[in-house]
């Protein structure tokens, strides 16, 4: 009896057994929102991709690239997408996310069998330069605390969430979704919660915040909703409101080297965190990063420990 033959003849392509190819670039873009939406993401991701998808298909006809997906390859994305946006001197975080938008489109795509080959496969993230972490000052964090007039409503609104963002570096857009029974005053910490409820975590706050939230409170008053922060009509306050309260008062505290936002005081958090002693396991369970790639950096830029490690062996100090 001969030998079997040991290698194997395929006369079919595996990867197109089974396979439905989309070939519309709109069909192919409404199943992936639709497969975002019964894993449930968030309003904010799904608008995202939407967006970025959008853009990425505006981009590739501008660049005379198909957009019928079956046939989009790896070339047409770093010739039609990356290399024009470099060239319009857009910054890598903005090319990177239309690419990280694609990718997620793309797999999802091989994935469910739509396409052949996937074009992102061979297409690296655009490599981006470390820009310096603006923070404020310990001196300009009392110059902004001291802007809001506290003899209004809107002012003790507003020193309360200035004080509870610089507590407890909160994302603007979780500051604006606390709810009122979100406060464990007895336990001295603040349930945050993602806007869909999915996500929490369970955020320390000490004894200035708890005084000043209940202040807030009683002029607060029960409403129809909890929503923790309203403006003067009893509506809950807006992402976009709490960032114009900011630039004001930034304005008035007269700091005009650093960028007067929400997230900047969440960098601020971070930085008097780390140069606290506060370690990197606990910075990134307090800020909800799902991975320990930015806590690392906050504590590379912000750690003393080089600082006075070079204090100790300048080879200049050791001269003189």
């Amino acid at each position: 009896m001969p030998r079997r033959r040991n290698r194997l003849t395929m006369d079919v392509n595996p990867k197109q057994v089974d396979a439905e190819l989309l070939d519309d670039w709109d069909l192919a873009r409404d199943s992936f929102l639709r497969d975002c939406r019964v894993r449930n993401l968030s309003e904010h991701t799904v608008k995202y991709y939407r967006n970025e998808l959008e853009t990425l298909r505006k981009t590739l006809v501008a660049g005379k690239a198909p957009t019928d997906p079956t046939k989009i390859m790896a070339e047409h994305i770093k010739e039609a997408v990356i290399l024009p946006m470099m060239d319009a001197g857009k910054k890598e975080t903005t090319i990177n996310a239309r690419l990280r938008a694609a990718r997620s489109f793309f797999n999802f795509l091989e994935r469910e069998r739509y396409i052949m080959d996937n074009p992102m496969a061979s297409v690296q993230l655009v490599r981006q330069k470390r820009s310096v972490v603006q923070t404020f000052t310990r001196q300009q964090v009392l110059a902004i605390l001291g802007a809001p007039d506290q003899m209004t409503f809107t002012g003790v609104r507003d020193y309360t969430l200035l004080l509870l963002l610089f507590e407890t570096g909160l994302r603007v857009k979780e500051l604006v979704n606390v709810r009122i029974d979100d406060i464990r005053f007895e336990d001295g910490v603040l349930r945050v919660q993602d806007p869909k409820g999915i996500n929490e975590r369970l955020v320390p706050f000490q004894t200035t915040v708890r005084g000043q939230l209940r202040k807030y409170l009683s002029l607060r008053g029960k409403l129809e909703h909890d929503f923790l922060f309203v403006n003067i009509d009893n509506e809950p306050i807006s992402i976009r409101q709490v960032q114009n309260r900011f630039r004001i008062y930034g304005r008035i505290a007269g700091i005009t080297n650093v960028r007067c936002s929400p997230h900047t005081a969440r960098h601020t958090f971070a930085r008097m965190f780390v140069a606290s002693g506060g370690d990197a396991f606990t910075l990134q369970r307090i800020l909800g990063h799902t991975t320990l790639e930015m806590t690392k950096r906050y504590v590379a830029l912000f750690s003393d420990e080089i600082t006075k490690s070079h204090k100790k062996h300048s080879p200049i100090e050791k001269l003189f």
